[in-house]
């Protein structure tokens, strides 16, 4: 009987964590943002108090949250309780790009070589559409920025997400921890709206011409595309870097 007890305790606590680990994921994925744009600086204090009260929140979602953002490499252990932000430094953010780049490369290679389904290819189409409506105006206005990079990640994830290899899938997460790498951090203070405007449209060409390649099963293209297709985030990472170092 004891032992069927602790069993069922332990069923029960378990319950409770997932339940806690769904309801708290919305504030987790808006400190991560936080994080990866760089709005919560690299070395940065950050604590409970601090972050609920910037938040709007409680204190008890963000005391779980934290050490879960350490484990994930993006905080780092301050004192006996506190946590700061993680710094990267320039090479890193630079080099974890670039393998980002080769992965997602391979992973287009892959979903084009398997063929991607009619559930995949509706959702790319998707964000295609929702990319040419941004464009339709021939100006960017303000929010469309966000806009963009909300579409951008989502067009990534799904090409990631669809290629069936989950080891690949597990690494561009990983390499989406190192702020300023994640396809939905886009900043261009320093070019000015209407460059902006010209870069991102290219870009999204570029998403034009991978879907034609992804649904061709042209492998080797979808690939060089993808690969490609990171250079538009090469020039959003250094205005930001820039940006950062004459603050």
């Amino acid at each position: 009987m004891p032992r069927q007890k602790t069993a069922t305790s332990a069923a029960r606590a378990a319950e409770r964590s997932r339940t806690s680990d769904i309801a708290d994921a919305p504030i987790m994925r808006r400190i991560k943002e936080m994080i990866l744009s760089g709005e919560l600086a690299p070395g940065m204090r950050v604590t409970e108090q601090g972050l609920a009260e910037q938040l709007g929140i409680s204190r008890t979602p963000i005391r779980h949250i934290l050490p879960n953002l350490a484990t994930q490499g993006l905080l780092e252990p301050v004192g006996k309780r506190g946590f700061a932000v993680r710094s990267f430094s320039e090479a890193e953010c630079w080099e974890a790009l670039e393998l980002r780049a080769l992965l997602e490369g391979q992973a287009a290679r892959l979903l084009a070589q398997k063929g991607a389904g009619p559930d995949v290819l509706a959702a790319l189409h998707e964000c295609l559409q929702s990319g040419d409506r941004l464009f339709a105006k021939r100006q960017l206005d303000a929010g469309d920025e966000q806009l963009y990079a909300v579409m951008n990640e989502k067009f990534h994830r799904i090409v990631v997400d669809s290629c069936g290899s989950p080891m690949l899938k597990l690494f561009v997460d990983r390499l989406n921890q190192v702020p300023f790498v994640a396809p939905s951090v886009l900043v261009f203070d320093q070019v000015g709206i209407s460059r902006a405007f010209d870069m991102l449209f290219r870009a999204h060409g570029c998403h034009h011409a991978i879907v034609e390649a992804i649904r061709d099963r042209d492998a080797s293209r979808a690939e060089a595309l993808f690969r490609e297709h990171a250079h538009q985030q090469r020039f959003s990472m250094f205005s930001r870097r820039a940006e950062s170092r004459h603050a």
